[in-house]
């Protein structure tokens, strides 16, 4: 009887981290590429943390609003230049059996003064009728609702917790110098405002009418509309565009937020230089880690080409490309990451901008960091023709 012989099945052969290895071998050229790739990762992250501080700044007041409808002026272009609205197209508005209610709003920007050090500050003024907002308060900040009988006086005001430090008062202080008149700092709320002013303050509009006395109060700058339970915004727009006279302008929530957004975004330099700050940032990574990826291809031609004699196809050896441009981006990604999240704070801090390094901005970073990289490996890889 014969044994019968067993043959132990083929092993493949395990594959070898070519990527890896290139990287690992030449020590100094990946910290200088993982150095380049964390700059502009750096640069990134701190060009679209503006630029989100520039759409928190379009949206900060817009969409505080506690209103369905807004009635605003023909000549508005965003609320640091609303334009103006008569008084009695919120009283027709009232005669639509869907409106509950329909009240002024006044903004303005305030020569603001530091008693103490005599600093000049921009801040910016909400005003609105207090008796009409005791129950109803126009603005979604719930520190108002129970301040609002502080404000009955006349020239008490609230002010934003984040209006810059150095405009004042001092901590144990309360007076300040608003548009050449004395007023008081009678209690604070959370809103800030980034990019449109220093600061702001809420008061109520007899405060606003002795600041500002060239502006009477029948002529508001935007109309807050607020619809029954169930009703649909979109229609009732419709009807009291059909029935209001064409010196007023009826938008929705959303439409309102769209022009704010637009005007800080397209027309506005600090949108404009962020964007383009972002992209700038992407273009320098793809140049830095193409000109080390292509310097390294042209230096190993001769190992890429016993790789392709091997029978390895070119299809594998773009992988490897993309494994090392992938590695560089990790060794780029984390640093810019670690430093970006000790960085907001400060910058915070120091400028009281809405700077945050949230989870969408960190992941939105690192999709672009990716997208990068495999973009200089696609374009390094064309030197692997001349493999042979």
């Amino acid at each position: 009887m014969k044994n019968a012989q067993t043959r132990s099945p083929a092993k493949k052969p395990r594959p070898v981290p070519f990527a890896r290895r290139l990287v690992g071998h030449h020590k100094r050229r990946t910290f200088v590429a993982g150095a380049g790739i964390g700059f502009a990762m750096l640069v990134i992250f701190v060009q679209l943390g503006f630029y989100g501080a520039v759409l928190h700044t379009a949206l900060a007041v817009s969409d505080r609003f506690n209103g369905d409808l807004m009635l605003i002026s023909p000549s508005f272009v965003y609320l640091g230049e609303t334009g103006e609205i008569p008084k009695a197209r919120l009283f027709q508005a009232l005669n639509e059996e869907e409106v509950i209610s329909a009240s002024p709003f006044y903004f303005q920007y305030a020569n603001w003064r530091h008693a103490a050090t005599g600093k000049h500050c921009r801040l910016f003024a909400l005003a609105f009728p207090l008796d009409e907002a005791a129950d109803n308060p126009p603005l979604d900040l719930p520190e108002i609702q129970g301040q609002m009988d502080r404000l009955r006086p006349t020239d008490n005001l609230l002010l934003d917790r984040f209006t810059q430090s150095d405009c004042g008062p001092d901590p144990g202080r309360s007076e300040v110098e608003v548009q050449g008149r004395s007023n008081q700092v009678v209690g604070q709320f959370d809103l800030g405002v980034g990019f449109l002013a220093d600061g702001a303050f809420i008061t109520s509009d007899d405060t606003f009418s002795r600041l500002y006395r060239s502006h009477s109060l029948e002529r508001p700058h935007l109309g807050l509309i607020q619809l029954r339970p169930g009703s649909d915004p979109d229609a009732v727009a419709e009807k009291l565009r059909a029935r209001l006279p064409n010196d007023v302008r009826v938008v929705t929530r959303e439409e309102l937020n769209g022009y704010q957004t637009h005007h800080w975004v397209s027309n506005t330099a600090a949108g404009n230089i962020f964007g383009l700050g972002s992209i700038a940032g992407f273009f320098i990574g793809l140049v830095v880690l193409f000109e080390i990826l292509s310097t390294d291809i042209r230096n190993q031609l001769p190992f890429y080409a016993t790789l392709m004699a091997m029978g390895y196809t070119r299809r594998q050896l773009l992988l490897f490309v993309l494994e090392q441009s992938w590695i560089f981006a990790m060794l780029g990604y984390l640093p810019a990451l670690g430093i970006s999240s000790l960085l907001f704070p400060i910058i915070h801090a120091q400028t009281q901008l809405p700077v945050f390094l949230t989870p969408d901005l960190a992941l939105g970073v690192g999709v672009l960091g990716f997208a990068m990289c495999s973009g200089a490996a696609g374009l390094s890889f064309l030197r692997l023709r001349r493999a042979d």
